[in-house]
């Protein structure tokens, strides 16, 4: 059965113009040794760069193959030498390391043990015929990609493998290497686990505040966020080859967010690399770029590479359960941000620039935290005042910029304050329901002042307190700018439609905004963030949603709503009343508006 589940895999990758067995191709690829030629006891090595972009050998004994299903092997291996004894065993970073037995690759270095121990070097490859599979993919597209074998795999040995652990008769494969040290902590007889050797993520040029989120956003994935202490790196890139170092990126720009492999197999201008999922993402245009390692730190739970992304080299196509494909010289369309900070305490403008991926569930999630980073970093402390906040975003086939303009105030932390509505700009361009937008870019303006720009709400007085359906109420407003020497008073009329419900009822007055909930900036936005791909509240079409982007919610309104006191009691419970009956006016104003007022009515 072996024998034949190994010629239908070297058969189907020759279907989709892999390397013939044995022999290296045309095009340059190297040649495969496939899985049905590989045994036990077979020495082989693996290339990986521990500094620089100079690639190195380390020393590969295979100990034994699993099955996991139909096309799912893994080959288990122990990786020895002076490279490995350098780092300290198979660091974060080698996924993707080709592993070659009988001159010819066999697979991919792709998942390690999480115990300690002699053979916390032990690693499990995934086979070259697996990973080729990627190549007959078609091209990055779609919105979004489904995650691929996120829970436990069960792989088994055809025999017990010896090791100075004991004998292996079962591997399971978790999500994470996490659960798979909470396994190794009490594991069954003959069984181990083990997980995808975690990619190292470095960020540069993030807040901490922003960088705790972006920890937060990324939890799902195998990912490890290291707050790097530089950017990109100008070097002459290398050939993209089996060994190099490959960066994958996020961001890119003044900010920069990225993730550290190894180049398995190159076809042509096609590439194989990390052995294992990044984010899992399915069709997915990533910008790849070149990397250079200056160290392995070697840590207790596991030794990782660090270093900095370089120059460009292409784009990948493909993020799947076995690896990523990609192609060196395609890269993809960016979405770019630009957000312009003039702080009155500092002077000049502070500008921040960066490219983020386009796609979808990603973008929404990073693209705020890219504004947020800029807005801090420019600010450099964290303190109350006022901003003027305008947020511009451009989309293909939409022939205006869509603009907000509002201000926004906070008594302790302005920068967040300032960038509340970006998280709602960044769901509209990629993730809203009516239809599949095609965003250029979003250019975020903020002054900042100090000084207060803001007006109490000190008076709020209906006038009649009974009304009838069909009848206007007045209402006298004062409003007390900070720092003023005299109120300002208006008068607003709503208007209570034909169809209004009779009886009780409540006038309620205050910001448009959300200024007056008492929930901390910080979480406001966390949860904000939080919100990708939410409904979009009422808002009918997209042209609703633009128009509540640009117009609805404003710091500077005044809003006055009569709602049935009904209403107010199931939005209390957070359910949805159906009222579609509205009975609202709003006063423009020049400052932030605090303050609030809910008023007993009744309505005949």
């Amino acid at each position: 059965m072996r024998k034949l589940r190994g010629a239908l895999a070297i058969l189907a990758v020759t279907l989709v113009g892999g390397t013939p067995v044995g022999s290296a191709s045309p095009d340059g690829a190297p040649a495969i040794t496939p899985l049905s030629q590989v045994r036990p006891g077979m020495a082989g090595y693996g290339l990986t760069v521990l500094r620089g972009t100079t690639i190195e050998r380390f020393d590969v004994q295979i100990l034994g193959i699993l099955n996991g299903g139909p096309g799912s092997d893994l080959i288990l291996f122990r990786a020895t030498g002076p490279a490995i004894d350098q780092a300290g065993g198979t660091a974060e970073g080698m996924s993707g390391s080709p592993i070659f037995v009988n001159g010819g690759i066999i697979g991919a270095l792709g998942y390690g043990f999480h115990f300690a121990g002699r053979d916390s070097n032990l690693s499990l490859a995934t086979p070259i015929e697996e990973m080729l599979k990627l190549l007959a993919r078609p091209g990055a597209g779609g919105r979004r990609g489904a995650q691929e074998g996120r829970g436990p795999r069960i792989f088994d040995a055809a025999a017990p493998i010896p090791t100075a652990a004991g004998a292996i008769s079962r591997v399971v494969l978790m999500a994470s290497p996490a659960d798979a040290r909470a396994y190794n902590a009490r594991p069954l007889p003959r069984t181990i686990a083990a997980a995808p050797a975690a990619v190292p993520m470095f960020v540069a040029g993030v807040s901490p505040a922003a960088f705790t989120l972006l920890s937060r956003a990324l939890g799902r994935y195998n990912v490890i966020p290291t707050q790097g202490y530089g950017g990109s790196r100008d070097f002459t890139p290398p050939p993209v080859e089996p060994g190099s170092s490959l960066g994958v990126e996020l961001v890119r720009g003044d900010v920069e967010m990225g993730a550290l492999g190894t180049v398995t197999y190159r076809r042509g201008d096609q590439i194989l690399a990390f052995g294992h999922p990044f984010l899992n993402a399915g069709s997915a245009a990533m910008p790849m770029t070149a990397a250079w390692i200056d160290t392995v730190v070697r840590s207790v739970d596991s030794p990782f590479k660090q270093g900095s992304l370089g120059p460009l080299v292409g784009g990948t196509t493909q993020d799947r359960s076995m690896g990523l494909g990609g192609e060196v010289g395609r890269y993809p369309r960016m979405f770019a941000v630009r957000v312009r900070v003039r702080d009155a305490e500092r002077g000049p403008v502070h500008e921040t620039n960066a490219q983020v991926v386009r796609r979808a569930d990603l973008a929404e999630s990073l693209v705020p935290l890219v504004v947020l980073s800029g807005v801090q970093r420019a600010l450099d402390r964290v303190s109350g005042g006022s901003a003027r906040v305008r947020i511009a975003l451009r989309v293909r086939g939409i022939e205006r910029d869509i603009v907000r303009e509002d201000l926004a105030y906070d008594a302790g932390d302005i920068a967040t304050a300032a960038v509340l509505e970006v998280p709602g700009a960044s769901q509209l361009l990629f993730g809203n329901f009516f239809k599949t937008l095609d965003p250029i870019d979003m250019t975020v303006d903020i002054g900042v002042e100090s000084q207060p720009n803001t007006a109490l709400l000190v008076r709020a007085t209906p006038e009649p307190r009974t009304v009838g359906r069909g009848q206007r109420v007045r209402v006298g407003l004062r409003l007390w700018p900070y720092g003023g020497s005299a109120p300002v008073d208006r008068t607003v009329q709503v208007m209570v439609p034909d169809d209004f419900p009779p009886g009780p009822a409540f006038l309620v007055v205050g910001s448009g905004g959300g200024l007056n909930d008492p929930t901390p900036v910080q979480q406001k936005f966390q949860t904000l963030v939080g919100f990708q791909a939410s409904p979009p509240g009422t808002a009918g079409s997209l042209a609703e949603a633009l128009d509540d982007f640009e117009n609805f919610g404003l710091n500077t309104d005044v809003l006055v709503d009569l709602l049935p006191a009904p209403v107010l009691e199931a939005v209390g419970a957070n359910a949805n009343p159906a009222f579609t009956s509205t009975a609202s006016a709003v006063l423009k104003t020049d400052s932030v508006v605090l303050g609030r007022f809910q008023i007993p009515m009744v309505v005949r």
